[in-house]
């Protein structure tokens, strides 16, 4: 039970890892933008999710247009790069504090979220990709070093 019970827990954790470091990024984001500039209307609140929104499109267009035949998603690199949300979300946050304090406007409820996002979003990146790297060295040094068997 024991042993079935921690392989569920950590394919629970693998599967949120990234949405809840996502989500903690732009709660905070929220919370700064309402502290910082008081409570939003309407058309900020309207602001703010577009920004987000923005974010995503832009990064998935990039992509698209970047996009190879070739894939590798390091997809078992997730739980350790997952535990590494501390990276991704200080940044996001970084310069979501950045953004909130320079642009004294409503501009601010849109350029916080894309920025958040997209920080957020690539440092992860950044991060699952450095730990796959490292993943397939240690495979690697396991079976005598690449092209041995």
């Amino acid at each position: 039970m024991r042993s079935t019970y921690g392989a569920a827990l950590q394919v629970t954790m693998r599967n949120t890892a990234a949405a809840y470091g996502y989500t903690l990024s732009m709660s905070a984001t929220l919370s700064l933008l309402t502290e910082v500039s008081g409570k939003p209307d309407s058309g900020r609140l309207f602001l703010f999710a577009l920004g987000g929104l923005l974010a995503f499109a832009l990064l998935e267009a990039v992509l698209t247009a970047l996009r190879s035949s070739a894939t590798d998603a390091p997809e078992q690199a997730f739980p350790y790069a997952g535990a590494l949300n501390i990276v991704s979300v200080a940044g996001a946050l970084g310069m979501a504090i950045l953004i909130t304090h320079f642009v004294r406007s409503s501009l601010a409820w849109f350029l916080a979220p894309l920025s958040t996002t997209a920080i957020y979003m690539l440092v992860v990146a950044a991060q699952v990709t450095a730990v796959a790297a490292g993943q397939q060295r240690i495979r690697a040094a396991r079976h005598g070093g690449p092209g041995r068997r």
